[in-house]
């Protein structure tokens, strides 16, 4: 049946219909904070009444504008055009209010520094956080915070020519530690190696005796590992069948990397002895028998040293005219501009002729329709916008929204109408001399490095370089506990794990040992103390990852299921997420949750040799280096929005691991056997920070500074989360996930609580509880996979005696309170109930006596008496007393 409707209605729905569809046609809904112009079109709040045609219809800038702009107390308000910009933008050494009143001297004269900034001289209101003050980098404006600062090197120091310090037992040792040949030369002695403790290497350089033939090339010659017997007798650290071995004993490549233009053994042993016309259908061989990747010839980049993969390449795409100087004639002719319009048909078809145009002024109408700048030429006439702005529809400039562009700011950007505005996050100041860079408050950073032979630390604002565990086999992995001081690195000739306080690096003590064979890749969960790392020896049979505490202790193999070679390493405690890299034949980065659960892959395409990984906790992205590909890549924490930051050039060679801090992203290389450094934006400004030892190449690199390691809530606090061993932080996916989990050490495990572990061996062989309510002790079982134990092995007599004494004292405390309870209920019943209700005292007017009766009621009254009589009462007075009874 179809029901009436009131024409009013109808009416009013089609309205709604027609605003709805106009609506979904306009395609726009403005947001709260933004201005709704009267072509539907949206901006930014702040653009509507400044006096500029933002909405290309000037309904930004009508009526509705007369009346007073009114800025909100956490504002600062321009005196020209009344913008409203935030408070803390006035006095911050940057204009933004286009008559500059935001940074009128004498309101910011006003402005005092804190008790933790240094305030220049030059200029008023101008701070710089302590720390930056005699750091050899001038921040003030006048440079006024490196003033009287001492720039000398300590007494146990060498001082470089160009102003680094090295230790002085560095100085004329055969190696270039200052970058600039100035502690080698002319001026030291003729090199003289004792006989005794030290091996020649045939080029001024000496090695102690203890490292020749002991599979690990300390010579650049590689004269320490001529002629020595064959390390592969010793049947360790061998590679499976498709791999190649290196020189060295102790690396394995992909057998299908040998001989393919690159050195990818440390000592460039899978090059030796290769045919220079030896490569793979998917290269390019250079002229001096190079191979790179086949798409990179002809890319307009020179990828080859001889750069012959540019040689001989035609291009066929017509760069076209140069508008500045050229006209375009069609069909990729081109002619100078002075010949349009002279009357003279140079293009053949009369094109730089075009009738009605030449010499005329379309700019003196309406500005030719220009929003900003009218350019009139001979023949016409373009439109150009201003600087922020670009040209759409040959005549509008519609904003351009800078922080689009990553590294357009450092951390915070915010986009301004033709412009744009950086800021920093809390603990970051802007860098004085590049407004969109951030640098940290506080604190001195370094480069933390493991060098083979001893761990070093590059100071990097004073650039001193300086050892801080000296006499290591191998040195690796490394990373470090920022609040304890604690540095820890693994020795894959030792096969150990070590830790060391930081500033007395030879105080060792060992953390792990045993099954750590090859810990390429090493990671400290500051927050709930843990160590995690990889394992991917073939003498452990099984590539893995391990976690323990920070003493090595519950020391639990956390995954092992599809590993292949896993390598580096990265924690997030305050997510609790796991990231790590693996090389094997099916190269990938994945993460899980710091407890193993919830594991995924990242990346698994366009990756070969994944060395390194690092975290940047500001920016929440992860960083790689391949060292087959040549490149350093980044994406977000979960694997999207992946960029290439560097790729096949001069600056990255053989990359091996990589660390990020502020807007720089270091890497160790070991073809320039040195540590580079980059934007970590965009790759650009790549060069060296420190040479190492022309002998030892730098392993994993480190940034050494608090913010690496930002504090964060432990969730296993207090009471070790209630967990008998480990507890373990768990991937926050949700707001209702888990924060930790409890997990157990090997050979241990875990009991239907979820909370406590017990050793495999005290367990019985089938999982049962058995408790009766004749005994007081627990028996505990569970079910071990092992058929050489009798399915009624029972627990020790010493946990049934634990479990017992348990249940003991519980039982006796709880009776205990029962009788107490009893006890006070007996008193209160006795002194206060029972007496109130059996007795009556009252004062008897003629004995004066207080007399107590008791009323007895006969169930079965005398014969002679009727059911209904009273009851009889029998006064019975106790002789000498007031008191019948």
């Amino acid at each position: 049946m179809l029901s009436y409707r009131e024409p009013g209605s109808t009416i009013l729905l089609i309205i709604l219909l027609f605003m709805c569809l106009k609506t979904a046609v306009a395609g726009e809904v403005c947001a709260s904070h933004q201005f709704e112009c009267a072509s539907g079109r949206c901006i930014p709040f702040s653009w509507s009444c400044d006096g500029e045609n933002d909405c290309d219809d000037s309904s930004d800038e009508n009526e509705h504008c007369h009346g007073s702009v009114h800025c909100a107390d956490t504002e600062f308000q321009c005196l020209v055009g009344k913008r409203c910009i935030p408070l803390r933008w006035q006095c911050d050494g940057e204009p933004d209010c286009e008559d500059l009143s935001d940074e009128d001297p004498t309101k910011c004269q006003e402005k005092k520094c804190t008790e933790d900034q240094f305030a220049c001289k030059s200029r008023a209101g101008e701070c710089i956080p302590l720390p930056w003050v005699c750091d050899k980098n001038a921040d003030c404006s006048d440079a006024t915070d490196e003033d009287g600062c001492n720039v000398n090197c300590t007494a146990d120091e060498f001082t470089c020519a160009n102003g680094r310090c090295i230790q002085k037992r560095w100085f004329c040792d055969g190696q270039d530690d200052c970058g600039d040949h100035s502690d080698e030369g002319d001026h030291c002695p003729e090199d003289t190696c004792p006989p005794d403790s030290n091996f020649n290497c045939g080029d001024n350089v000496c090695v102690p005796n203890k490292r020749k033939c002991d599979g690990f090339v300390d010579c650049a010659n590689g004269a320490d590992e001529a002629d020595c017997p064959s390390l592969a007798l010793n049947g360790t650290n061998q590679c499976t069948a498709q791999e190649f071995q290196c020189q060295n004993g102790i690396d394995c490549i992909h057998s299908s990397w040998q001989c393919d233009g690159d050195h990818d053994c440390p000592d460039g042993s899978d090059e030796h002895n290769c045919s220079l016309s030896t490569c793979r259908p998917d290269q390019f061989r250079c002229d001096d028998g190079e191979c790179i990747p086949g798409h990179l010839q002809c890319s307009g980049a020179a990828e080859c040293n001889d750069t012959s993969d540019e040689a001989s390449c035609n291009s066929t795409t017509s760069v076209g005219c140069s508008p500045e100087t050229e006209f375009d004639c069609g069909d990729g002719m081109c002619i100078s501009l002075d010949k349009v319009c002279d009357g003279v048909n140079d293009c053949g078809q009369w094109e730089d002729e075009p009738k009605g145009k030449c010499n005329v002024n379309e700019c003196a109408l309406n500005n030719g329709g220009c929003l900003h700048t009218c350019i009139d030429t001979t023949w016409g006439f373009r439109c150009e916008c201003h600087p922020g702005y670009a040209l759409s529809n040959n005549s509008t400039c519609v904003d351009i929204d800078e922080c689009l562009d990553p590294g357009t700011c450092s951390q915070t950007c915010t986009n301004e109408k033709g412009s744009f505005k950086c800021e920093c996050i809390s603990g970051y100041t802007r860098d004085p001399h590049d407004r969109t860079h951030c640098k940290a408050n506080e604190g001195h950073s370094a480069l933390l490095f493991t060098h083979g032979t001893d761990i070093r630390r590059f100071a990097l604002d004073r650039r001193d370089l300086t050892s801080i565990v000296n006499e290591t086999r191998s040195s690796t992995a490394l990373d470090f506990h920022f609040e304890s001081g604690m540095l820890y690195w693994s020795d894959i000739n030792d096969r150990r794990i070590y830790k060391a306080p930081i500033d007395e690096g030879e105080t060792k003590t060992v953390v792990a040992s045993g099954h750590v064979v090859k810990a390429d890749g090493l990671a400290v969960d500051w927050i709930y103390r843990h160590l995690y790392w990889t394992d991917s020896s073939k003498e452990s049979l099984i590539s893995s990852i391990q976690v323990s505490d920070l003493d090595g202790g519950s020391r639990k193999t956390l995954l092992t299921e599809g590993l292949q070679q896993p390598r580096s390493i990265a924690v997030d405690p305050l997510e609790g997420w796991l990231y790590w890299s693996d090389w094997g034949g099916a190269s990938r980065i994945e993460r899980s949750g710091l407890d193993g659960s919830h594991r995924q892959v990242l990346i698994d395409s366009h990756i070969k040799w994944p060395n390194g990984i690092t975290l940047d906790r500001v920016d929440r992205r992860l960083f790689w280096v391949d060292a087959k590909m040549d490149m350093i890549g980044s994406c977000d924490y979960d694997g999207s929005n992946r960029r290439v930051v560097l790729s096949s050039g001069p600056a990255i060679g053989h990359p091996f691991a990589v660390t990020v801090f502020e807007d720089w992203i270091y890497w160790t290389d070991w073809d320039h056997r040195t540590i580079m450094r980059a934007n970590k934006f965009n790759g650009k400004n790549a060069t060296s920070v420190t040479q190492t030892h022309s002998s030892q190449m730098p392993m994993v690199v480190h940034v050494y500074h608090s913010y690496r390691q930002p504090s964060g809530p432990n969730h296993c606090m207090p009471f070790n989360g209630r967990c008998s061993h480990l507890c373990l932080p768990a991937p926050q996916i949700n707001d209702r996930s888990a924060k930790i989990s409890c997990a157990c050490p090997d050979n241990f495990q875990m009991l239907d609580d979820g909370l406590n572990c017990v050793e495999t061996h005290l367990l019985l062989r089938n999982t049962s509880t058995t408790s009766t309510t004749t005994s007081t002790s627990t028996t505990i079982a569970v079910k071990v996979n092992d058929t050489s134990k009798s399915n009624s092995e029972e627990v020790p007599q010493s946990l049934a005696n634990d479990s017992g004494t348990i249940t003991g004292l519980i039982i006796g405390t709880v009776a205990a309170i029962i009788i107490l309870i009893a006890l006070v209920g007996f008193f209160v019943y006795r002194h206060v109930v029972l007496r109130n209700a059996t007795s009556m005292n009252f004062d008897n007017p003629v004995y004066r006596k207080t007399t107590e009766d008791k009323f007895s009621l006969s169930k079965n009254p005398p014969s002679g008496r009727s059911k209904a009589s009273a009851p009889e009462v029998e006064p019975l007075n106790h002789p000498g007393t007031n008191e019948y009874v």
